[in-house]
């Protein structure tokens, strides 16, 4: 399934000991393509949108640039589009982009030591999203020698994701997380049932499929009405060394109309204020259930700026896309399907993880689809595909 902003995957090398430089900027084409030549690799690139007029901005972490100014066509023209870097702080070089029309941020990739950046055109309600969604940083991945370009949803080609890895000889196992449970019931359904039971119902349908097929194994967090601290459940994940850790859930809101499932990948910046308004409440699970959050392992607080994480997060980013294909003909969809938070339970930094909401049980529609044996089959058997579409692209 294609979202409906641009998610741009771009490998980052280690940090470099110093700033790279920027000694160069050029902008051809229109659409444009704009390069960025730098001389040595760099931490972080993040991106927003800003309209009247509208610019594109690029954020570039771990360089250092000099005022420079480059156009295409003839400058002043409806057509041109203007580019400009400088230092925006003592760490990072800045780039805005002045766009003749709204246009989104297509594809991306390094050819030696320049960043090029492909712009594609976009109607006023995808740049307005585009706007609405705020900076945010590029899912990552590490490559030696070019970026990995994630899903082009403004119209451009891009390459697919990597394939997630699988360890030689072995089945691909993934770590299927029913969450809360026990004294932490979740979300009470306007139908009266709670998201622990639903959600554990429809993980064990997932499961199910799995074993029975036969070409992934399976763990799952709890196969019971316990209660699991959300530290445990990312420790479950990496002490079994899974390939790939889905967290199942429910949603809620104060308007019953809200309805739909949604999946999230890591982030350090929530996509949009639903993300993070439900990122904040899942991870005060362990404060609802008085569990001692100190004693969850210490590396879990700060676990996103382990390098190891930029390689997982574009491979949650490429699960994320084959969930919404393999339920988008199960249940319906909260507007965009993939959006991005900083939930506690996926920062497990060795451990491809996303976090499924699979709808509303606050709405009456979503809650008899969710609390229904048959509901919870489909739900789970759409699940239980896109894992092993997943894992049949490393064969």
């Amino acid at each position: 399934m294609r979202a409906l902003v641009p998610v741009l995957s771009i490998a980052l090398l280690a940090a470099p000991a110093f700033a790279a430089r920027v000694t160069g900027l050029s902008v051809t084409g229109d659409p444009a393509t704009v390069t960025v030549e730098i001389d040595g690799p760099v931490e972080t690139v993040k991106l927003f949108a800003l309209d009247t007029p509208p610019r594109l901005v690029v954020d570039i972490g771990g360089a250092d640039a000099a005022r420079r100014i480059a156009t295409s066509g003839v400058p002043g023209s409806t057509t041109s589009t203007r580019a400009r870097i400088g230092p925006f702080d003592a760490d990072t070089a800045r780039l805005v982009i002045d766009l003749p029309r709204p246009m989104g941020l297509g594809a991306a990739a390094i050819d030696g030591h320049a960043l090029v950046l492909r712009l594609s055109p976009v109607d006023a309600a995808g740049f307005a999203r585009e706007v609405a969604r705020g900076r945010h940083p590029v899912s990552t991945t590490m490559l030696a020698v070019d970026f990995n370009l994630g899903d082009d949803v403004m119209g451009g080609d891009a390459a697919a994701p990597p394939p997630p890895p699988k360890r030689p000889g072995k089945r691909a196992l993934v770590v299927i997380d029913p969450g809360h449970g026990g004294k932490d019931s979740g979300t009470i359904s306007s139908l009266g049932g709670y998201e622990k039971n639903v959600v554990l119902a429809i993980a064990l349908a997932a499961a199910d499929v799995l074993r029975r097929d036969g070409q992934v194994r399976v763990k799952m967090t709890r196969d019971d009405d316990t209660f699991i601290p959300l530290g445990e459940r990312v420790a479950i994940a990496r002490r079994e060394k899974a390939d790939l850790f889905v967290s199942v859930h429910a949603d809620s809101a104060p308007n019953p109309e809200a309805h739909g499932a949604s999946v999230y990948t890591l982030s350090e910046t929530a996509s949009d204020v639903v993300a993070a308004r439900l990122a904040a409440r899942e991870n005060q699970a362990d404060v609802i259930a008085g569990v001692d959050l100190r004693a969850d392992a210490p590396e879990v607080g700060d676990i996103m700026i382990d390098l190891v994480q930029r390689s997982t997060m574009n491979v949650s980013v490429g699960f994320a896309e084959t969930l919404g294909t393999s339920l988008g003909d199960r249940i319906g969809f909260r507007g965009e399907f993939h959006h991005f938070a900083g939930f506690r339970v996926l920062k497990a930094a060795d451990v491809p993880s996303v976090l499924l909401e699979t709808g509303y049980l606050s709405n009456d529609g979503d809650a008899r689809l969710l609390e229904s044996v048959a509901g919870q089959k489909r739900i789970g058997e759409g699940i239980a595909r896109a894992i092993e579409a997943h894992f049949a692209k490393s064969r």
